[in-house]
């Protein structure tokens, strides 16, 4: 009977037959597994999704431990480049402590960071066989597969269908993408960004003489559906990287300085007709180009730059702090917009202005530093070897990946540009995946582990210890996180539907047990303290007897949150609304100014200034005036308009 292994123990394809191969394989699954399901969860952007595949980090980490273990190769040795971003993760967690005027929210980004980097460390020192990458490779390309038939499904069909983002409550894409091609994400610029990071490798696996005919083909179609899905997403800053991208793509495909011109001539070319084509022919593409060229559209950005330049320039050192680049550009004396941003949709400019100058040099200098590398190496490998045994030439594996990861990291680069990369687990992962192919392809593993019974057990218990304190940090900050948003967004329906002035009072007590749920679970969460106290507020119309009960309840939750962020307009803002619920007017009104200094040009923080100045007949003036400059800084804001009808009218 034939043997399975060769002489040297080796299955095709799987490789040594040894417990290290084994659980080497496990770790790719399980890598495999997290790009699949953080796709599905809408590229896991809420906190529950994330919550919900914080296991599999565990996992992984206890898996990598155990390989650590029981890997026999001799000596040891682990990649060094992912502990180039300790410093820089280290940063983040002083910028948290110290800096953040919204640590709570800076506390969420660094568990996706850390997050990031576990995926990073593992990938860089695991996943060591060609078949391994090309299993996690094909991992990643299949949900990207689903995204694309659903993004179709969605502009020719059904366009409020969604997929994925299993949760205990429906979920709804916002009425302003409909039309809009999605896929598997919320938004269509995350989906065009998604797609845009695919694309390169797609298009290089179609050009480049490294696969059989058939498998270039298929290449070839698959990037074909990947663009079409690009234009339903009917994000326009997504054809102009598209454009970009056809332009550079075949300098990574072809030897020649003519073949590459004209490939990048002819893919410029046809992708300029075809988006053209569709705009001129397509009234629905007529008129989202109309919108994208609004104030309201791509033009925003304009708005969002020049207000990250102006945070750089007054914090050029630090940054105003992890997570607070929404709370300063709300309560900035400069601009102000109808909704307020949590990014200024360009991540260069994100991280500029939230961690400042160090940020940048210590998360930048090791990535430019990693590119160059890869891109010198990329320049000395040969195009194309001879095969033995067949006519015709190949391109070599080494500079075949080369290609993949400088390519995927070039578009990756792009879409940090012109959208909000870092706020979505699922694209920031597919960047890392390009960056360790670099790292793999282009670094030697300089760090020798010793080896002794000892050590290897201790090895195992140091990767199972992270992984679990890694679980319990995230876990508790996470789902404080997810029930905070799930009762602001239900706080926001009572209000809506007035049930708070209805007999039903089961919604509204349900609202306050989340958030009262959050504090327990996160102290520290200010936002979750904030909701806690609007939503106690909300009981005043149901018996306005227990006025002064539920006013001091009220004002308990308010004052916690101002404890903990006293440079936070919010905070003050809700203490004044607390106040006057309880009757305490002059201390409303303290809590008022207050939020008007530190917010100077919020339409909001004027309007419940105003709102509380129309109680008093004898300041029916000074509220009109609060009024009016609410609605001078927020046309569109709808509650600040019917107080001033009221006021007219009284």
């Amino acid at each position: 009977m034939a043997s399975v292994t060769d002489k040297q123990g080796n299955i095709p394809l799987f490789g040594q037959l040894s417990w290290g191969n084994l659980l080497d394989w496990l770790v790719t699954l399980c890598l495999g597994g997290i790009f699949m399901l953080t796709v599905v969860s809408l590229g896991a952007v809420r906190p529950d999704m994330q919550l919900d595949l914080l296991p599999l980090y565990s996992i992984l980490l206890f898996l990598h431990g155990l390989w650590l273990a029981l890997d026999d190769d001799s000596p040891k040795r682990l990649s060094h480049v992912p502990l180039w971003f300790v410093p820089g993760v280290l940063w983040v967690l002083c910028s948290v402590l110290w800096i953040s005027p919204v640590a709570w929210r800076g506390w969420y980004e660094l568990v996706s960071i850390l997050g990031v980097f576990i995926v990073l460390w593992v990938l860089c020192n695991n996943v060591r066989s060609r078949a391994q990458l090309w299993l996690l490779i094909i991992m990643s390309l299949a949900p990207a597969l689903v995204a694309v038939f659903n993004g179709f499904y969605q502009f020719f069909q059904d366009p409020g269908r969604m997929v994925g983002g299993v949760t205990g409550y429906r979920l709804e894409i916002h009425p302003e993408f409909l039309g809009r091609a999605t896929g598997a994400f919320a938004d269509p610029n995350t989906f065009a960004a998604f797609l845009l990071i695919l694309l390169p490798s797609l298009l290089i696996a179609a050009a480049v003489p490294r696969f059989p005919l058939v498998l270039r083909l298929l290449s070839l179609y698959i990037a074909l559906m990947f663009l079409g899905a690009i234009a339903f997403t009917q994000s326009y800053w997504a054809t102009v990287m598209v454009v970009v991208l056809l332009a550079i793509v075949p300098w990574f495909c072809f030897r020649t300085l003519k073949r590459r011109l004209l490939f990048s001539l002819l893919g410029v070319t046809a992708a300029s007709v075809v988006f053209a084509g569709m705009v001129v022919y397509h009234p629905l593409f007529k008129k989202s180009l109309q919108r994208a060229a609004s104030e309201e559209g791509e033009g925003v950005r304009l708005v969002l730059w020049g207000e990250a330049l102006a945070m750089v320039a007054e914090h050029p050192i630090t940054g105003v702090g992890a997570g607070a680049y929404g709370a300063s550009f709300e309560q900035s004396p400069r601009v102000a917009l109808a909704d307020v941003p949590t990014t200024p949709h360009n991540d260069y400019l994100l991280v500029f202005s939230q961690l400042g100058l160090l940020g940048v040099i210590l998360f930048g200098v090791p990535s430019l530093y990693i590119l160059y590398l890869a891109w010198a190496r990329w320049r000395k490998e040969p195009y194309a070897v001879k095969l033995r045994d067949a006519k015709g030439t190949i391109m070599p594996p080494q500079r075949f990946f080369l290609s993949l990861g400088l390519a995927g990291a070039l578009a990756f680069g792009l879409c940090l540009t012109m959208t909000f990369v870092f706020y979505v687990p699922a694209l920031v992962i597919y960047g890392v995946l390009a960056l360790s192919i670099l790292i793999k392809s282009s670094f030697s593993r300089r760090i020798t582990l010793p080896v002794s019974g000892v050590l290897r057990l201790g090895y195992f218990l140091l990767a199972a210890c992270a992984g679990g304190s890694f679980y319990v940090l995230s876990s508790s900050k996470l789902e404080a996180q997810a029930l905070e948003l799930r009762g602001r967004q239900e706080l926001e329906h009572v209000v809506d539907l007035r049930v708070h002035v209805s007999g039903n009072t089961e919604l509204l007590d349900r609202v306050i047990r989340l958030y009262e749920d959050a504090v327990i679970l996160d102290p520290a969460n200010v936002d979750a303290w904030l909701g806690l106290s609007a939503s106690i507020c909300q009981l005043y119309f149901r018996n306005p007897a227990d006025f002064e009960e539920i006013g001091a309840r009220a004002i308990r939750a308010a004052g916690r949150a101002v404890e903990l962020s006293p440079r936070y307009f919010k905070t003050w803002l809700q203490m004044g609304v607390a106040r006057s619920f309880h009757g305490d007017g002059e201390q409303a009104e303290v809590a008022f100014i207050r939020a008007l200094e530190l917010a100077p040009s919020n339409s909001n923080a004027h309007y419940y200034y105003a709102a509380f100045l129309g109680t008093y007949k004898d300041r029916r003036e000074d509220a009109l005036n609060s009024v009016k400059q609410a609605l001078e800084i927020n046309p569109r804001n709808a509650a600040a308009r019917r107080l001033q009808q009221k006021l007219l009218i009284l």
